[in-house]
């Protein structure tokens, strides 16, 4: 279908986020080409997927959530972009996490998460050619070639971190990839391809130098690995020989830049060992900083928030804005801006998406689930973790992986309650 065809576009180039014509990402609009004809499609041929629109699980989120983004709205500086905000809050919440849904019902999911990998393994393999050739690929395709990060790396997203979050959920689909192989004739040569292509997200991981990242990633491989016993052994295996392999690229890499610098100590130029001294002398400070003086406003005025146009990821010009820093914190941040009721919806949503995630790995305990479903809801757990130090409020990679993890979820549901009713029938 003509929405399905879309929605893997969209998702395809969803890593070229600032290639924007006519003001929006290309993913965007393919995506609302997707939304468009999938409205059409099922309202007149798939009407039994009808109910996707309005059976969203999240919509009971949407209503405090713009009750306080809107009341809020009367202490911004820049009315139209907080009225912007509020919209894309509203449409990935709604309308994208139902067509997520949509794309799960009719069995595409593994297509949207082979999509969503390549979109992955495509800027991180820039980043390997940028890092390797000293090109700048990835800061042209981003619109960013005159920024400077230190040593650290974008890719084609525009920021480190916005990598970093990128790549790990597509590593920890990877890792669900590989161990829903199937045995085969060529099963040790895909294992190879795969294993060769999380290596390449590993690196793309490593040189974004996000502390925020690697914590995800941990937390992400650790609840897989602990998901089920065939995934603990493989991983113990087979991850190991993957993240070796990215080891000694990356000790090759430190060691080769090292000798054309003449360091005498390749731990100095090491990116995880300036990340950590980063977080140690400048990043904890300054967004403790922004912590403190966010719990400041919220504690003067709890119930409205200083209006969406302060959103970290708004675009205002630095004179419009109250803070000096970013709340990277995503909870703390829609409190700071939204007030308490919008602050109360995304609460509800981040417990409803890790407790469907935490559903789904203990469903799988008593049966058996495929490892690539568990991937997703480790991915969405590592999402509730680096929401934590990160401002990813409308990155729709974010919002795909729930909105498929959301499917998923009430497909068991549903699956679950069609057995119980066959039984009862049988009695």
């Amino acid at each position: 279908m003509p929405s399905t065809f879309l929605f893997l576009s969209a998702t395809l180039l969803l890593s070229l986020n600032l290639v924007r014509p006519f003001g929006l990402a290309i993913s965007d609009w393919l995506y609302f080409g997707a939304l468009g004809f999938a409205f059409v499609e099922t309202f007149s041929v798939e009407r039994w997927h009808i109910s996707s629109w309005w059976r969203n699980p999240l919509l009971w989120a949407i209503a405090p959530i713009l009750f306080g983004a809107v009341i809020s709205t009367m202490n911004s500086q820049n009315w139209p972009v907080a009225l912007a905000e509020i919209v894309q809050q509203a449409f990935v919440i709604s309308l994208f996490v139902s067509l997520a849904w949509i794309m799960v019902c009719r069995g595409r999911i593994a297509p949207v998460i082979l999509a969503l990998i390549a979109s992955g393994v495509f800027t991180a393999g820039i980043v390997l050619l940028d890092s390797w050739t000293g090109s700048r690929l990835g800061p042209i395709l981003s619109g960013t070639p005159d920024v400077q990060f230190w040593g650290r790396y974008g890719g084609t997203l525009g920021h480190p971190n916005k990598l970093g979050y990128f790549l790990v959920l597509t590593t920890l689909l990877s890792i669900g990839e590989l161990f829903s192989l199937r045995p085969s004739r060529t099963l040790l040569l895909r294992r190879l391809i795969w294993g060769a292509l999380i290596a390449v997200q590993l690196f793309g991981i490593y040189s974004s130098g996000s502390v925020t990242a690697y914590l995800g990633l941990l937390l992400g491989v650790v609840v897989l690995t602990l998901s089920s016993k065939p995934i603990f052994t493989g991983v113990t295996r087979t991850l190991g020989i993957a993240i070796g392999a990215a080891m000694l690229v990356i000790v090759l890499m430190t060691l080769f830049n090292s000798a054309l610098m003449g360091s005498t100590s390749g731990f100095e130029s090491n990116v995880i060992a300036q990340a950590v001294a980063r977080v140690q002398t400048i990043t904890a400070e300054s967004r403790l900083e922004g912590y403190t003086h966010a719990w400041n406003q919220i504690t003067h005025n709890p119930w409205f928030g200083v209006g969406y146009d302060q959103i970290s990821t708004s675009g205002i010009s630095g004179s419009a804005r109250l803070l000096e820093s970013s709340v990277h914190n995503s909870l703390l941040q829609v409190w700071y801006t939204g007030g308490l009721f919008a602050f109360v919806g995304w609460l509800a949503i981040y417990v409803l998406v890790g407790w469907m995630a935490l559903r789904v790995i203990l469903q799988s305990r008593r049966n058996a689930l495929s490892p690539l479903i568990l991937s997703l809801a480790a991915a969405a757990l590592a999402i509730l973790l680096m929401d934590q130090f990160q401002d990813a409020i409308y990155q729709r990679e974010k919002w795909l992986v729930i909105g498929l993890l959301v499917g998923v979820a009430l497909e068991l549901v549903r699956q679950e309650r069609a057995a119980n009713m066959d039984m009862e029938a049988v009695r």
